[in-house]
């Protein structure tokens, strides 16, 4: 059996600047994957998207998906979470920390600036976690 992240691991692990995978599911019942910033809070992960988009499209039709977070790097630990999503308005706030958190304050504020256009056609999207699993293979086989 697989060793999994407890909650503080768990938790650990999504406050890192890893990226996402969010998977949605097309019109056709096709899985769709694709790489995302995010930002976690009990029970519910938050990501910006172009309201337009086929991320934003595709949860319209099913909000059904899992997002995908991992380390990459051996020894891997990670988690797939499966949950419920909705759309809200832009947050300024998750906004912000989110670009910090992946790119530093200097860099972050920049990316701000420089996006701001697209910001405001975005939406955001908030995932209600249904369900999970982890691992860690730093604990073993």
């Amino acid at each position: 059996m697989t060793p999994k992240l407890t909650e503080a691991e768990l938790a650990q692990l999504l406050q890192a600047p890893e990226i996402g995978v969010l998977c949605t599911v097309d019109s056709a019942g096709r899985p769709e994957g694709s790489p995302i910033w995010f930002e976690a809070q009990p029970g519910r992960i938050y990501v910006h998207v172009d309201a337009a988009s086929k991320k934003a499209r595709n949860i319209r039709g099913n909000p059904n998906v899992s997002l995908t977070v991992d380390t990459r790097v051996a020894p891997y630990r990670g988690a797939v979470l499966h949950g419920v999503a909705r759309e809200l308005p832009p947050d300024q706030g998750i906004l912000r920390r989110t670009a910090i958190r992946y790119l530093g304050p200097e860099m972050g504020e920049n990316y701000l600036v420089m996006t701001s256009a697209a910001a405001a056609a975005s939406t955001l999207l908030e995932i209600a976690i249904t369900g999970r699993f982890t691992w860690d293979y730093a604990k073993g086989f």
